[in-house]
């Protein structure tokens, strides 16, 4: 009876140990990635050049939306005299003019599937890439087995902050390496 209780305890204890000194040996930090990303210049580059993009076709897309509630509001004035074919023709051309301008909103400026979208994922996925790389090396050199990003952590003590670190690096040009 005492052999089986004795074995158990040891390997509980052997458990217990094993967790405790994998737990000693991770090591955890974090990053801000909206700081790295506001503060890095081709982020900031790749920003300014979407910010004005977008607001070309946000432009455009107020201009045809102005212009189509002035045709309404044309139409709406002169409806009651019109003969009912050019009222049909009119109301057709109307709904095309809408049509048109959903097609460009979708297009262009669809959240999911617009230029607008496509370009930023082509311009931001490098840069993206860039500063995970940045962020592996610094953790691998500092050695952290675990860094978080600053937007998911509900607490961390400021000594175990990396980003200052990886966005020199980012701005130095220098992704390995201590200084390299």
């Amino acid at each position: 009876m005492k052999k089986p209780l004795f074995l158990i305890s040891l390997v509980v204890g052997f458990g217990l140990l094993t967790s405790v000194a994998y737990a000693q040996a991770s090591k955890a930090a974090y990053v801000d990635s909206e700081i790295i990303l506001r503060d890095l210049p081709e982020a900031q580059k790749a920003s300014k050049d979407l910010e004005g993009m977008v607001k070309a076709w946000q432009d455009s897309l107020e201009k045809m939306s102005a212009d189509l509630q002035k045709q309404v509001e044309e139409y709406q004035k002169q409806q009651s005299i019109m003969p009912a074919a050019k009222k049909d023709a009119e109301e057709k051309r109307l709904a095309e003019l809408q049509q048109k301008a959903r097609e460009y909103y979708a297009q262009k400026l669809d959240p999911r599937t617009g230029e607008a979208a496509v370009t930023r994922e082509k311009k931001l996925t490098p840069i993206r890439e860039k500063i995970l790389r940045t962020i592996e090396n610094v953790a691998k050199e500092e050695g952290y087995t675990f860094v978080f990003d600053r937007a998911n952590v509900l607490y961390a003590d400021a000594k175990v902050d990396l980003t200052y670190k990886v966005l020199d690096r980012l701005k130095r040009g220098v992704t390995t390496g201590k200084g390299k």
